[in-house]
């Protein structure tokens, strides 16, 4: 069963990605996700090197040239920014949601990973980032 936190307890519970985290774009299939994280993660370990638009933002040209040296965190830094700019958001769990997640059979955990990264609005986990270009916005372009 999900528990659900109020938004006034989260500002006390600390969220932090060794609770648990996920990758999270409505609509999206776990499939999707997968495919995503092996590409992203190869951009990230600087195993795949074709320099593309992708690779320049996910990781710049250190995340491309100098991959295969980057430490854990870096990589890190790079498999998520490469996936928040294929536009998947990024949600860390509470430490409380962590140990409930961790709890789950691994069969349990999958099917609710399923869920969880096509929903709407997933019901674990704090948003920590998303992809916002706000001067990209049409409103932002309009003659006044």
């Amino acid at each position: 069963m999900l528990t659900l936190i109020p938004a006034t307890a989260l500002a006390e519970a600390r969220v932090d990605r060794g609770h648990g985290f996920f990758f999270n774009k409505p609509g999206a299939t776990a499939e999707q996700a997968a495919a995503d994280t092996a590409q992203c993660r190869a951009i990230a370990s600087g195993a795949d090197s074709q320099i593309n638009a992708v690779d320049v933002l996910a990781g710049g040209l250190a995340g491309v040239l100098g991959g295969a040296f980057a430490g854990e965190r870096l990589q890190r830094v790079n498999l998520e920014n490469c996936m928040v700019i294929r536009g998947w958001r990024l949600y860390a769990m509470t430490a409380e949601e962590g140990r409930t997640w961790k709890a789950l059979p691994d069969a349990a955990r999958e099917r609710e990973l399923a869920v969880l990264v096509g929903a709407q609005q997933p019901a674990r986990g704090q948003m920590l980032r998303e992809w916002r270009n706000d001067y990209a916005e049409p409103v932002l372009w309009r003659k006044k």
